[in-house]
């Protein structure tokens, strides 16, 4: 066997199928390689995400834990008709000693979503992205909770309710706006773009310095690894099995699809004990199967809820609520991490269907030809 730790082996390994690697039992063969070895790593998973140094765990992502809590709580005011444009863009954009969560831990703390929307993107795309949420929470202030406490009937161009959901006047449920995109702007983002990416895991990365006082005695590369991670298992209360048991952004629809489940916290758990043993192909090869399969997760749903929004009775709450869902998911497809490295759909390809979305009276003025149309476009580009 010839193995070559060099840029030639790494376009090489970009070309495999990722999700059909088990091992590196396979020969792997460059002409200008000119050492033999005999398989330079054999890397044995745990049976579950469980790393020991001296009988201590080396595991932390609390930061990823209270994004994604402070997630949850800002959904649940983005459905209740006493909250402020204040208190929404303080949970997305906190600053320690706030008092908009209902915890103290969470005001205290250091940690906030809006720094890390979009935050592996170029500024401009950021600044994008980040606005447009900062605008639904004044739409929804201004216009929505008014609505809300007056119990005002939704119609198109009137905020209101249809049944239990909460519309603005074009029939968005910003809840579902706001949780499913930063299921791509968030979690996806961080993790595909950030945390298991080059500069965060590769060769020249420390995966050496330990100190016990520093993210628990993790080196640089293991805590890397670990924080992203958190972004899809940091409130599950049970990491020893694949199944998320509790509501997370990215986890919560990963744990739909069990084959999915399954490959993402094998690959979570053959990596990080790569990192241990020092074998940056496994490491690499497993970084890829969970950036491609959350990348897979997050393009079904979007063409589920299209498909779902056009079966439901016209202009029934189900129908808002499903293309609500359906919008926050096209939005989240500009972070997906493909077998190329590029998402299915550029931030430009995402703007343009957000736009026929929203186009007119928004969703009131769709129909459900249009909305499967969508949903073959993405199944198209994406062949899942």
């Amino acid at each position: 066997m010839y193995i070559c730790q060099n840029n030639l082996i790494k376009k090489a390994m970009n070309k495999i199928n990722f999700m059909k690697v088990a091992s590196l039992s396979a020969v792997i063969a460059i002409s200008s390689c000119t050492t033999e070895v005999t398989d330079p790593c054999s890397v044995n998973a745990p049976a579950d995400y469980s790393f020991l140094i001296s009988g201590n765990s080396t595991v932390v992502y609390g930061g990823q834990t209270q994004r994604l809590q402070m997630a949850s709580e800002l959904g649940n005011a983005l459905s209740d008709g006493a909250t402020t444009e204040a208190a929404l863009k303080g949970m997305f954009d906190h600053q320690a000693g706030g008092t908009d969560f209902t915890g103290a831990g969470l005001n205290a703390s250091t940690k906030q979503i809006k720094s890390k929307t979009a935050g592996k993107q170029d500024a401009t795309v950021q600044l994008q992205i980040q606005s447009k949420i900062e605008g639904w929470f004044t739409d929804f202030a201004t216009n929505v909770a008014p609505a809300i406490t007056a119990g005002t009937s939704a119609a198109s161009g009137v905020a209101g309710m249809a049944g239990n959901r909460e519309l603005n006047a074009k029939g968005f449920e910003y809840d579902q706006f706001v949780a499913k995109s930063l299921i791509g702007g968030l979690c996806l983002d961080q993790v595909v773009n950030g945390y298991l990416s080059a500069s965060k895991i590769g060769d020249a990365v420390d995966n050496i310095t330990r100190d016990a006082s520093v993210d628990d005695n993790s080196t640089a590369m293991e805590h890397h690894w670990d924080e992203g991670f958190g972004y899809i298992y940091g409130v599950d209360s049970d990491i020893t099995t694949d199944e998320i048991d509790t509501d997370g952004l990215l986890g919560k629809y990963l744990n739909k699809y069990e084959d999915h489940r399954a490959t993402v916290y094998n690959a979570f758990k053959l990596g990080r004990q790569a990192i241990v043993d020092n074998c940056s192909l496994v490491r690499d090869a497993q970084a890829q199967i969970i950036k491609e399969t959350l990348s897979k997760v997050v393009a079904l749903r979007a063409e589920s809820y299209l498909r779902e929004a056009a079966g439901a009775d016209a202009l029934s709450p189900d129908y808002f609520h499903a293309l609500s869902e359906g919008y926050g998911f096209i939005l989240s497809l500009q972070f997906t991490y493909t077998a190329d490295g590029m998402p299915y759909f550029t931030n430009s390809e995402v703007n343009t269907m957000l736009t026929s979305l929203e186009a007119g009276n928004g969703f009131w003025d769709r129909t459900p030809a249009e909305l499967i149309t969508m949903a073959d476009q993405i199944n198209a580009v994406t062949m899942l």
